[in-house]
């Protein structure tokens, strides 16, 4: 199964240098937009916000997740894995490990309890198809394959619960590309790992379809 690629196939070459080589310019293009910076944490203005936008919500890569209304719990636990380099996946190691090796403690709390106090994530675009097929999977598992509800560990509404991550509205393509990590093991994780294993390409892009649409 082939892997959805880096940050580097959403956007065109004038983009990439944008970030890559002058990633202060949109940092500062967005400062300057922006009338509360006084309440948002310095590694927000510093680094997060180049890619995840001020409020978690706003970014030019649909593989990029939204993190506004994801929860403490989640979100401290993923900067701690990127900061020990436990949560391997391509793009963790290219974007997120020289940005978490530079928080202590008390940033990666305070960041967390930021973008978790913004207004939850959800997707304004049109349904896409499978969402029926997905919503069966996340809510009733796939018993011949061994698949158990999504639910079950996420909620009914995949709003989560501690390190279950919330995943209504977050983003089709990063849904997707995280199942596939999981899959293919390169995002290490010994609750998903066996169930992603499990899945086609198929019931992955239905699995997505259905929690993007939420909110």
């Amino acid at each position: 199964m082939k892997p959805i690629m880096s940050l580097k196939k959403w956007a065109s070459p004038a983009q990439n240098k944008t970030v890559v080589v002058g990633g202060a310019v949109v940092a500062i293009a967005l400062l300057a937009s922006c009338p509360t910076l006084a309440s948002v944490p310095q590694s927000v203005q510093q680094s997060c916000m180049v890619c995840h936008g001020q409020t978690g919500e706003n970014t030019i890569y649909p593989i990029v997740p939204r993190l506004n209304g994801q929860l403490v719990q989640y979100l401290a636990w993923q900067l701690k894995q990127f900061k020990k380099h436990t949560r391997a996946d391509q793009n963790a190691q290219i974007y997120m490990w020289p940005v978490a090796q530079a928080l202590d403690q008390q940033e990666i709390q305070s960041l967390a309890k930021y973008y978790a106090a913004q207004s939850p994530m959800y997707s304004a675009s049109s349904p896409r198809p499978g969402v029926s097929a997905g919503k069966q999977i996340f809510l009733q598992g796939i018993a011949a394959k061994g698949i158990p509800a999504c639910m079950a560990c996420h909620t009914v509404n995949a709003t989560g619960m501690g390190t279950f991550p919330r995943l209504a509205g977050q983003r089709y393509e990063y849904l997707v590309q995280q199942l596939e990590y999981m899959h293919a093991g390169s995002r290490a994780n010994p609750i998903m790992q066996p169930i992603a294993e499990k899945l086609t390409i198929r019931q992955m892009r239905d699995v997505a379809a259905y929690l993007s649409g939420l909110h």
